[in-house]
């Protein structure tokens, strides 16, 4: 298992973009079930208050750096993160590798229509792509969504319902899924779909992305607001325990 580093009681796995495909490869070719996070900032400041939330993140099978807060949180520590690793560059990258593996792609969330719209554009993007289903995140029936995950007996489920909705699904549905691999990807479908442009390379470059964001929709400003907090936990926290 990758070296984990706590940052605000969550452990982050100290994996690069590479160590992330090998070990989804491994997951899939174990079987059983495997759930991968894609934390950041909020996320983190979420947790410090759901206990539930908390729990699933710390017994995920790999929980990734998806953020520039989480990388510098961990170097505030001393413990270097190699580099974020967006869930949106784990989609396009694990597709690719897909691709030679034969494996599957499940999508759930986002509004209706949003998920088949994603899955088209990335079909596009990686031809040869299977996807196995799609339905999207506004349903009040488990059980019929879960059926019909089984029926299509995906490799890999993308779920963006947004978090923390999306990782307590998958963590409570574990037993019944049947899917290998199961990973929470936020709002990626968005930007798949074409409904949402991502910031410019220069601008996740120099890990400004979140401002990109914020600067196309100011509707975003309270759940930036979910920086200046986490920064303020990380510096208590050092605070505290010196």
């Amino acid at each position: 298992m990758p070296e984990r580093v706590e940052i605000l009681g969550l452990q982050v796995d100290r994996v690069n973009m590479e160590e992330v495909l090998q070990k989804t490869e491994e997951f899939i070719k174990d079987g059983g079930f495997h759930q991968v996070v894609t934390l950041g900032t909020e996320m983190a400041v979420t947790a410090s208050y759901d206990k539930e939330f908390k729990e699933v993140i710390n017994s995920a099978h790999l929980v990734v750096p998806d953020s520039v807060g989480i990388l510098w949180a961990a170097k505030k520590k001393g413990k270097v993160l190699s580099e974020r690793v967006a869930g949106i560059d784990i989609i396009y990258r694990l597709s690719e590798l897909a691709i030679k593996k034969g494996w599957s792609f499940y999508l759930l969330g986002a509004k209706p229509g949003i998920a088949e719209a994603a899955a088209e554009n990335l079909c596009k993007f990686r031809e040869g792509l299977k996807i196995a289903g799609t339905h999207h995140g506004y349903f009040t029936d488990d059980a019929g969504v879960i059926e019909d995950i089984k029926r299509c007996k995906p490799d890999i489920l993308l779920a963006a319902m947004g978090f923390p909705r999306q990782e307590k699904w998958i963590r409570n549905n574990r037993e019944i899924l049947g899917v290998p691999v199961c990973i929470g990807v936020g709002g990626s479908f968005d930007v798949l779909s074409g409904k949402l442009k991502r910031a410019p390379d220069i601008f996740i470059k120099l890990g400004l992305e979140w401002f990109y964001r914020f600067f196309k929709e100011p509707s975003r400003f309270q759940r930036l607001m979910a920086l200046p907090k986490f920064m303020i936990m990380v510096y208590k926290e050092k605070l505290f325990r010196r």
